[in-house]
This record gives C-alpha cells, sequence and structure tokens, in this order.
C-alpha cells in the first residue's frame, strides 16, 4: 500500500491495519539484511499496540472483497464518507448505534431504511463475535437451573 498524500483520504481500520503490518515486515525484512538499523522504540512499541488494539477490532476479520460489496451495498443510502468510515470501523449492530453514527438520522433515514442497513452491515461484514453473541443469547434464554447453596 502506498500513500500518495497523507492528508487527502480518510483511512478505515483495516487499511491501518494492512499498513502497520506491511510497514513491520518490512522493518524485519531490513533489519535481518542489515544489523544496523534500528528503528525508534517509541515508533516500535506504538505499532505494536495500535495493531493488538485493531486485532479486537471489527477490521481484523474484513477483507478487501468485503469492504467492496459492504460500499457497494450502501451507496443508494447516500451517506456522507465519514458515515460510511464509521460504520465499517465500528461495524454497528443495532439502530440505536446507527443513530449515534448518522448525522440528523430520524430526517433521513426510516425505520425500514435502518433494518436494510443492519442487514447489509451483518450480510457484508461479518464478524466472528456475532457467533460467540449468538451462542450467549441461546443459552441465556434456554435458562440453566440454578443451584441452592445450603
Amino acid at each position: 500500500m502506498k500513500i500518495t498524500n497523507a492528508c487527502a483520504a480518510l483511512l478505515s481500520n483495516y487499511e491501518v491495519m494492512a499498513l502497520l503490518d506491511e510497514r513491520q515486515n518490512i522493518q524485519i525484512e531490513l533489519q535481518r539484511n542489515d544489523a544496523s538499523i534500528e528503528y525508534p522504540e517509541n515508533l516500535r512499541t506504538i505499532q505494536f499496540e495500535v495493531t493488538e488494539y485493531l486485532k479486537t477490532s471489527p477490521c481484523s476479520t474484513q477483507t478487501p472483497a468485503q469492504l467492496k460489496d459492504f460500499l457497494d451495498a450502501l451507496k443508494p443510502f447516500k451517506l456522507t464518507r465519514a458515515e460510511r468510515l464509521q460504520i465499517l470501523n465500528l461495524r454497528p449492530k443495532s439502530a440505536v448505534e446507527i443513530y449515534l453514527i448518522i448525522e440528523e438520522c430520524e430526517e433521513r433515514f426510516s425505520e425500514d431504511d435502518l433494518e436494510n442497513m443492519l442487514n447489509i452491515i451483518i450480510t457484508t461484514l461479518p464478524r466472528d463475535d456475532d457467533e460467540v453473541e449468538e451462542e450467549e443469547a441461546e443459552e441465556g434464554e434456554e435458562g440453566e437451573p440454578m443451584e441452592q447453596y445450603d
């Protein structure tokens, strides 16, 4: 990935993670070839911390194809670039979360529009933790018997 103009575009979390991974791999390769090359410890720490954080976010399971499908599917809603980016990065799971992301949401979109957006988000940007949440919800519905302590 090559950034041609640092101030020209907003980056998604997925793009930041990919860029950091690429930079770290280049740094490692350069250090293998020339042991005298050293990178500032602060830079390495920041790269590590940001990468670790992003691995716990929705972007860790996203692919370029999913991003393209997601952005194509949201075109009819005429969202701003910043709104699309926030939805992509945060991957909201409820209409309430969408209301917090989209400016003047209730004036711009109906409840059906919000449901359609949620369906697009869920189908185009699947996450590993969705399965975990579904399992937890099912366990809660089953109602495990409570033990009594004497």
